[in-house]
């Protein structure tokens, strides 16, 4: 009787079991959407290695960025780094050699008044974001300048597809009698950045100061940056196959898009929600502190008061980004306030959870590009870009063995 009743425990166990980790997918209305329960399929993870790095604390001012820095990697393994203080691109080969400068601070063709992160169209020319200039700046290999494309106010992470259509958010500013109004949409828009598809829609209401006193004043900033703090941000990346990657991590969900727009899959999956601690209350500062508040107009009284006042919600969003593998499998950021241990799922090419590890390697504008891996990486205030080779491991028979 003991036997039988351990037996029928043992097969209850793991019925509950294979639930747990049980797939759904179902298809609505031309969509396919996979549900993936809480418990990953698979124990596995990804190791990294360290085999470059570009920048440098002090020296040679090629290698040397500012505080605001974004990279890419063309096809051939150069890499370009875009400089936001210094208004410049720096190129260097596959061994980190720097080559040349690609523009320079001015209002010129072939010039920035701010730039963003360098991206490659169809024929393998660089293309920039200058949101003040209003304009994208399109180089061949060589760092010669092409041409521009005068832009509305739109988003500085910009794509454009092998199509000529433009992945972004263009913004709307409606003055009113009780305040001012700004709509955000994105989706994708043509050449002349009319919509062809909407994707996404916010709306924001800024309220004035109540006062011109430094306390007023500094609620004002600290408004602003509490609306920011871990408010769920919409993420997105554009393949080679113009298939659009988009997630709004209120909840766990990224959606696929087709070149047309059109939504064709969903990857969901259920989730515990994670408190924000101190740590990520202070790591929040630190990032306003080097961004916002840095190039804020306001006096510095003002600035350091302002985060004494900002307000947090109690929990993180579901998610804070993703990245795109070489084999199509997806990388989904969960945390990364930990600087030794950063929490990361895997998704297979069919959007299936296979599996949850941890790495103390920087997620900071992570990409796979031709088997490599590459991050941007802070240490004490200074910007690296670091490429690193990559292994991915399986744990079979109470051991990690590649895959």
């Amino acid at each position: 009787m003991k036997n039988i009743t351990k037996i029928l425990l043992i097969l209850l166990f793991l019925s509950v079991f294979i639930v747990l980790v049980s797939f759904d997918e179902q298809k609505i209305d031309d969509v396919v959407v996979i549900s993936n329960p809480k418990i990953p399929k698979l124990k596995m993870r990804i190791v990294f290695e360290e085999d470059l790095t570009i920048g440098v604390v002090e020296g040679d001012e090629n290698y040397m960025f500012g505080m605001r820095v974004y990279f890419n990697v063309d096809d051939e393994g150069n890499i370009y780094v875009t400089d936001w203080d210094r208004k410049r691109i720096q190129k260097y080969n596959p061994q980190g050699k720097y080559i040349q400068t690609i523009g320079r601070k001015g209002q010129g063709p072939g010039e920035f008044q701010n730039v963003w992160v360098p991206r490659f169209d169809k024929d393998s020319n660089i293309y920039v974001t200058d949101i003040a200039g209003h304009r994208i700046s399109f180089f061949d290999k060589k760092g010669i300048f092409l041409k521009q494309i005068k832009i509305p106010s739109v988003s500085s992470s910009l794509y454009m597809n092998s199509r000529g259509y433009f992945v972004t958010t263009k913004s709307l500013h409606i003055e009113e009698k009780d305040g001012n109004k700004f709509t955000s949409i994105f989706g994708l828009y043509d050449e002349k950045f009319n919509i062809i598809s909407e994707i996404h829609r916010e709306t924001w209401e800024p309220k004035a100061p109540t006062g011109r006193d430094t306390k007023s004043m500094a609620q004002f900033l600290a408004n602003i940056m509490s609306d920011m703090a871990f408010k769920p941000t919409y993420r997105y990346m554009l393949t080679k196959d113009d298939f659009l990657y988009f997630g709004y991590p209120e909840k766990y969900e990224i959606c696929i898009f087709s070149s047309e727009g059109k939504l064709i899959k969903k990857i969901q999956r259920e989730y515990d929600l994670i408190k924000i601690s101190k740590k990520h209350k202070d790591n929040f500062i630190k990032e306003m502190e080097d961004d916002f508040l840095r190039l804020s107009p306001y006096p510095e009284d003002i600035r350091k008061q302002s985060v004494q006042f900002i307000k947090f919600p109690k929990f993180k969003p579901a998610y804070q980004r993703f990245a795109l593998m070489d084999n199509g499998w997806l990388l989904v950021i969960i945390d990364s306030s930990d600087k030794d241990s950063k929490l990361i799922d895997i998704f297979d090419l069919d959007g299936k959870y296979i599996a949850q590890f941890t790495t103390s390697v920087s997620t900071n504008s992570l990409i796979f590009k031709k088997g490599k891996a590459y991050a941007l990486v802070i240490e004490n205030d200074y910007r690296f870009v670091k490429r690193y080779r990559y292994e991915i491991q399986e744990f079979k028979d109470n051991k990690w063995v590649k895959k």
